[in-house]
């Protein structure tokens, strides 16, 4: 978001699915100007890539896929002075995502994932996970059509670690750009007094810091049952549009790992979720007990 020029890749399949991204990045264009480039993957089994076709014959048909790309994108991206890129690659999939997303320097990657309505409601796919976990950039990613075109309010969950920080920061930066309130929410699962003294105190910071920055804000600690559960309860009894979450949401991190509450918030959020993966080393600012978990 710190670009001058704001870039989204959305990746295409032609299913439902992808309209939802598309749909998404068309908004976001809407709000803050910016690029976008659509992203049509072909795997290596599809039978255009064998040796069947001479490679004259294989350059008309990626020509005619990119053709048939750019009039599927230009059902959904109508902004004014944006012209979409389509691309067409072949690959795996989410190394294709992944490495298209950092050659054309995205600053996020739009993409819809699996419905909640379906038998596996509690099974995020597999290749939308891999993105969120290993993407260089933040994600977003949404399993029904936006219902809105404008985000006026964006859920922002927050604990003790610097993560917390690196978010908020992109929480204002969208804030900025929609107009829209910010609401920050602790939730929290025990009664310790030293916990609570210290979530209280970071929601302090993060609301003052926010108001710093001339955004609406209002600040809520929450005691649950559950701490994913009880932000999916929050986001609608709020009505909000949006909620920013960090991949890494505990102590142990290895490569593509994913912590359960941002995992959980993924897989139950019916609204659009931002991930973003720290660039900063996950660390405790003060010393607590585990909780949440």
């Amino acid at each position: 978001m710190e670009k001058h020029d704001k870039h989204y890749l959305v990746p295409v399949d032609y299913s439902d699915k992808s309209v939802f991204g598309l749909k998404m990045a068309n908004n976001l264009l809407k709000a803050g100007g910016g690029k976008v480039t659509v992203l049509n993957v072909i795997k290596g089994v599809n039978p255009i890539l064998s040796d069947s076709f001479t490679s004259e014959e294989r350059e008309g048909i990626f020509a005619k896929l990119k053709q048939h790309l750019e009039v599927f994108t230009s059902k959904y991206i109508n902004v004014s002075g944006v012209e979409p890129e389509c691309i067409i690659e072949k690959g795996k999939l989410c190394d294709t995502i992944l490495k298209t997303a950092d050659d054309v320097g995205a600053s996020m990657i739009v993409m819809g994932t699996s419905t909640a309505d379906n038998i596996k409601k509690w099974i995020i796919g597999t290749n939308a996970l891999r993105v969120v976990t290993e993407a260089t950039c933040p994600v977003i990613t949404l399993k029904q059509n936006p219902d809105k075109e404008n985000i006026q309010r964006i859920i922002l969950p927050i604990d003790v670690t610097k993560e917390s920080r690196e978010k908020t920061v992109w929480a204002v930066q969208l804030a900025k750009m929609y107009s829209a309130e910010i609401y920050v929410v602790s939730a929290y699962t025990i009664s310790d007094e030293f916990v609570l003294n210290k979530l209280n105190n970071y929601l302090n910071q993060t609301v003052d810091y926010i108001k710093e920055h001339n955004v609406k804000v209002s600040g809520e600690i929450l005691k649950v049952g559950d701490r994913t559960s009880g932000v999916l309860d929050y986001i609608k009894e709020h009505d909000g549009d949006l909620i920013v979450i960090t991949t890494h949401e505990q102590l142990e991190l290895i490569h593509s790992f994913m912590g359960s509450f941002a995992k959980g918030i993924i897989r139950g959020a019916t609204v659009p979720v931002l991930s973003i993966v720290p660039k900063i080393k996950h660390t405790v600012l003060f010393s607590m007990p585990a909780f949440g978990e």
